[in-house]
């Protein structure tokens, strides 16, 4: 199994152009946010170029993540050949940032592809590996099938039979063929398995009461967490407040949270330095409870250690969080309350 971390939008964009570039027979991409203003990074071009060149180019969005993206640019990738296709519902979204590449590469995290992501850190991981690949092919596979794609050979995937091999990465998922859980119970059985210390990193800090109890309890038990959040997010002054409230709560049960001033998008697990877990679930109801999300748990020795390397690295340019700095008013119950239920 071979990786490589990408720590920030336009690194991770690298990566990603490069290995389209050197793509011979298939590029299977879903991203929930992808426009075609990524100054330096044509994905546009690139995709339509490997269409006409006779590759498989499949390309699914989230109808409302993606909203901007024109209908002009639309029609140009598939008149050049793109199958281009939307996930769209009421209440989910496609909150997946996954490309695969050949049926042997595949990039997993949070990285989106436009252009106000492009100053974030963030976190991509590129792997290869068999049976990750293959449960992501299958993954990739349902949303397409959901979005109602026609191509036999990738619907065909569907019905094939998982590996069975032991892995040192395995590939999560949740909100597709009826996988509601399975990232909630990773992150419950590893966060319960601890023992020493647990590093999160997410840019939007709104836990479900499960994890409230998995993180409480885990404090009880002497492990130290620590928790990276973005100083001032996207969102605005209501997330933030949201973000200082439970840091406030955390904080007073002796966790440590870090405000990096740099916007962080990653979401990011690391349990005794040695599971991780990268992917683009948030901690927050959307995605523990209707969005699409995919990611990877992984164990291997190597990628734990730089994985832990790349968390120590973002912790020196951050500023640790007192509870002296923020100041709760009783509308922060009110907001806290409302993002724990949407």
């Amino acid at each position: 199994m071979r990786y490589r971390f990408y720590t920030t939008s336009q690194s991770a964009w690298k990566g990603m152009l490069s290995a389209i570039s050197g793509a011979t027979k298939s590029i299977y991409l879903e991203m929930y946010a992808f426009q075609n203003d990524t100054k330096g990074f044509d994905f546009l071009s690139i995709l339509s170029e490997k269409s006409r060149a006779g590759l498989h180019v499949v390309l699914i969005l989230d109808s409302f993540g993606s909203y901007g993206l024109s209908s002009e640019v639309v029609q140009t990738l598939r008149r050049a050949g793109v199958e281009v296709l939307f996930f769209s519902y009421w209440f989910r979204r496609l909150h997946r940032k996954m490309l695969i590449i050949d049926e042997n590469i595949v990039f997993l995290g949070g990285v989106n592809i436009s252009g106000i992501h492009a100053p974030w850190n963030d976190l991509q991981v590129r792997m290869t590996g068999r049976r990750l690949l293959f449960s992501s092919l299958r993954s990739f596979s349902r949303v397409y099938k959901e979005c109602n794609g026609k191509n036999a050979e990738l619907l065909a995937l569907i019905g094939k039979k998982p590996l069975l091999k032991k892995a040192r990465a395995w590939f999560i998922e949740h909100g597709i063929g009826g996988r509601w859980l399975e990232i909630r119970e990773q992150y419950e059985e590893n966060i319960r398995k601890a023992q020493h210390s647990i590093i999160l990193v997410t840019p939007y800090f709104f836990p479900r009461r499960w994890l409230l109890a998995c993180l409480h309890e885990a404090v009880l038990r002497g492990v130290l967490i620590e928790i990276i959040i973005p100083q001032h997010t996207d969102k605005g002054r209501i997330v933030d407040r949201i973000n200082y409230f439970q840091l406030c709560f955390f904080s007073n049960l002796g966790v440590l949270g870090f405000l990096s001033p740099e916007m962080n998008h990653s979401k990011v697990l690391l349990i005794d330095n040695k599971i991780g877990m990268v992917g683009s679930a948030n901690l927050d109801p959307l995605s523990f409870g209707w969005n699409a999300e995919a990611g990877v748990f992984f164990d291997h020795p190597d990628m734990t250690r730089d994985l832990g390397k790349i968390l120590e690295a973002w912790k020196l340019d951050t500023v640790i969080f007192t509870p002296e700095m923020f100041l709760p008013r009783w509308y922060d119950v009110f907001f806290t309350i409302i993002r724990r239920i949407v």
